[in-house]
């Protein structure tokens, strides 16, 4: 099976680089949604994403995952990955299998040399949609708003896309503070005070 056919559509590698290129990924072991967006400054660009259909037994889809997860990274050259965290729900087995296709993605990150930053599920919903508890409809509206995306997404490469745009907002924040804290110095030449 021909593996780059089985990941998706976007634009070539040769792309020019961006400031930042996050790989979000939505973890699944049937059905896995990758997405990568560029970020520049407060401007976000879709450059590609997709759904990566598994099938098989488990160990098969486990080493498709890997390789895939491992193509994409050699592929697009992303600065980061940026993981949903599995949600333990009444489903033990079903978190299970998570775990599973987590482990598999954060392989191949590492192959690739690449660090793996995790969120939450609120906390990307909260990044993207406003609300901790946004549906997944609410979700692809958003993703589809915020990166100018005209055609409808598969739930599974939104959330992946959700991902990737929750760490572009943290990156954000982080540097904003990061900056303010080695200033510490605010306009007009006062002094700023941080509170806790």
């Amino acid at each position: 099976m021909n593996r780059r056919a089985a990941i998706g559509n976007g634009e070539s590698a040769g792309a020019l680089p961006a400031a930042v290129r996050v790989l979000g990924v939505d973890p699944g072991t049937v059905a896995l949604g990758w997405g990568v967006v560029d970020v520049r400054g407060t401007r976000l660009q879709r450059v590609a994403s997709g759904v990566l259909r598994c099938k098989g037994v488990r160990a098969d889809r486990l080493a498709l995952i890997c390789d895939t997860m491992f193509e994409l990274c050699e592929q697009f050259h992303p600065t980061a990955l940026s993981l949903e965290q599995t949600f333990v729900g009444d489903n033990v087995q079903s978190a299970f299998r998570l775990g599973e296709a987590r482990g598999a993605i954060m392989v191949a990150a590492s192959r690739a040399g690449l660090g793996v930053i995790e969120y939450t599920p609120s906390q990307i919903k909260l990044a993207v949609a406003g609300s901790g508890r946004a549906t997944k409809a609410q979700m692809q509206l958003m993703v589809g708003r915020l990166l100018a995306v005209a055609d409808a997404l598969a739930t599974d490469e939104a959330d992946a896309l959700g991902a990737a745009i929750c760490h572009a907002h943290a990156g954000r924040s982080d540097a904003l503070m990061a900056e303010a804290a080695t200033r510490g110095w605010g306009g007009r030449g006062r002094r700023v005070s941080w509170r806790r």
